[in-house]
């Protein structure tokens, strides 16, 4: 998949610290897993009988904002309302799943997860930029998230390059707003193409059911 995911652990004191970034690739697979498996795959980056990569996040609360910001330079009008519709499409097929957290559009620049147009191509190298960007490669779509030290996300931002493929608009929308709710890493294997929204190689998948329904139920159960 050609969307990519960057983590920052960000720890509050005093001052607010950032820890190095890094870029995560998909964890392989050669098959389906078992709901257990895929959740630790999905949310810490764990291969099937192996060790967590990095610590499992969620948001702390039950709402969490989202909101589109204008880019700069700007972007042609065209890019943002396809954007902007994808948005809207993406939030709808999450909030379907019944768990217990809902995402709400804003139009402030201050919400929890900021998304916005860019004009930077596939390949373009990403600065360290605090709640902005954590370094790494910019892929047709790149989320940065970032964490307290209890765990709990703090703040997110998505980038959405207007070289993607407009077939491609709602599902990788859709990827990264899903990643930045916590399962921050991608699966790689032919079988989850086309089943879930984490599969690294495929941008086709536009709706959250099975595993993927399963896993937000898990990080956000319903009270």
């Amino acid at each position: 998949m050609t969307a990519r995911c960057a983590r920052w652990a960000v720890v509050l004191g005093l001052l607010a610290t950032a820890a190095t970034a890094q870029e995560w690739d998909g964890v392989a697979v050669d098959t389906l897993l078992p709901d257990a498996d895929f959740f630790r795959l999905a949310t810490c980056g764990a291969p099937p009988g192996g060790d967590c990569a990095g610590p499992m996040v969620r948001w702390p609360g039950r709402l969490v904002t989202v909101s589109l910001r204008p880019s700069a330079p700007p972007v042609p009008t065209e890019f943002t309302r396809d954007l902007s519709q994808a948005l809207d499409h993406a939030i709808a097929r999450i909030n379907a799943v019944d768990m217990g957290l809902r995402l709400h559009r804003v139009e402030t620049s201050g919400a929890d997860i900021r998304v916005t147009p860019t004009d930077r191509a596939e390949g373009s190298v990403l600065p360290d930029i605090l709640f902005d960007t954590a370094a790494g490669v910019m892929g047709v779509g790149y989320m940065s998230y970032w964490w307290d030290a209890g765990l709990h996300l703090m703040s997110a931002s998505i980038l959405i390059s207007i070289t993607i493929k407009p077939a491609e608009l709602r599902s990788v929308v859709l990827e990264e707003l899903y990643q930045s709710l916590g399962p921050g890493f991608d699966v790689d294997g032919a079988a989850y193409e086309g089943v879930s929204i984490l599969s690294q190689s495929a941008n086709t998948t536009t709706t959250i059911t099975g595993q993927d329904a399963a896993l937000l139920q898990w990080l956000y159960p319903s009270e």
